[in-house]
C-alpha cells in the first residue's frame, strides 16, 4: 500500500483546511504501512503535537486519516514514488509533480502550505517563479519582511502566495482566496543539521501564523501566483 494523498480522499470540500503539509515522497516504511511519516525516527508527529498542539495529543502515523476532519490539517507528497532517500528522485521527476500539487491545493484551498524539506521548496519555488505575476518587496508589513528574511534561508514564511479566482458555492474552501507558503526542514531523523528542538521551533512559528487573524497578516506585497480553478 502506498500513501496517495490524504487531501484527495476528503469526501467534502466543506472541510476547511488550515494547513497542508507536503513531504517530498514516501519512504519505504511509509509506503509499506500506507501512512505518512511512518518511520519511528521521523520527528513529524512530535513536531505536530509539541508544544503548540496542531493536534491535541501525540498521534501515531496510523491515525493520519483523522487529521482533516478532526484537526483541519491535510497531508500529501510532492512525488508519489517511494524511495529509501529523497536524493534518489530526479529533479525532472520532482518538477513534473508540481502541477499535480497545485491542483490539489486549488481544490481544497488551505490557508497555508507547509513544504517539509528545503529541497522540496527549492523545486516548487523554481516553478512558482516562472508563474509569478507580480513583484515582491522586502519593505512594508512585518509579515512580508519576515517572509523575505526567511526566503534567503529557504525556511519559514516565504514571500509568495497562491491566489485563487473567486468561486460561488457553499464550500468552506471558497472563502479562502490565497494560500501562504511556509517551509520547514525535513523531519527525517537522518537530517542532523536541524535537531528536534529546531524543528519544533519552526512548527511553533507556523502555528502562530495559523492562529493569527487574516486581517493582521498583510500579504499584499507577496508575489501572487495565480492557480487556475480546479472544478
Amino acid at each position: 500500500m502506498v500513501c496517495n494523498g490524504l487531501i484527495i480522499q476528503i469526501s467534502s470540500k466543506a472541510i476547511p483546511l488550515l494547513v497542508v503539509f507536503c513531504g517530498i515522497n514516501p519512504g519505504y516504511m511509509s509506503a509499506q504501512r500506507g501512512h505518512y511519516f511512518a518511520h519511528p525516527t521521523n520527528h513529524f508527529w512530535k513536531c505536530l503535537h509539541h508544544p503548540v498542539w496542531f493536534t491535541s495529543r501525540l498521534l501515531p502515523p496510523s491515525e493520519d486519516s483523522s487529521l482533516p476532519a478532526t484537526f483541519n490539517v491535510g497531508l500529501t507528497d510532492l512525488v508519489d514514488r517511494p524511495s529509501a532517500e529523497a536524493s534518489e528522485l530526479s529533479a525532472s521527476e520532482r518538477v513534473s509533480s508540481v502541477p499535480t500539487l497545485l491542483s490539489k491545493l486549488a481544490l481544497h484551498r488551505p490557508r497555508f502550505l507547509c513544504l517539509v524539506g528545503k529541497s522540496n521548496w527549492e523545486i516548487v519555488k523554481k516553478a512558482l517563479v516562472q508563474m509569478s505575476t507580480g513583484p515582491s518587496k522586502a519593505s512594508g508589513s512585518s509579515g512580508v519582511s519576515k517572509a523575505s528574511q526567511a526566503s534567503a534561508k529557504n525556511i519559514g514564511l516565504q514571500p509568495f502566495k497562491l491566489c485563487y479566482p473567486a468561486t460561488a458555492g457553499p464550500d468552506a474552501s471558497a472563502n479562502t482566496s490565497e494560500t501562504l507558503l511556509f517551509v520547514v526542514p525535513s523531519t527525517s531523523g537522518l537530517v542532523t543539521q536541524y535537531q528536534l528542538p529546531d524543528k519544533v521551533k519552526l512548527f511553533t512559528q507556523l502555528k502562530s501564523l495559523v492562529d493569527q487573524p487574516r486581517s493582521e497578516l498583510d500579504t499584499s506585497e507577496m508575489k501572487c501566483i495565480t492557480v487556475p480553478h480546479n472544478p
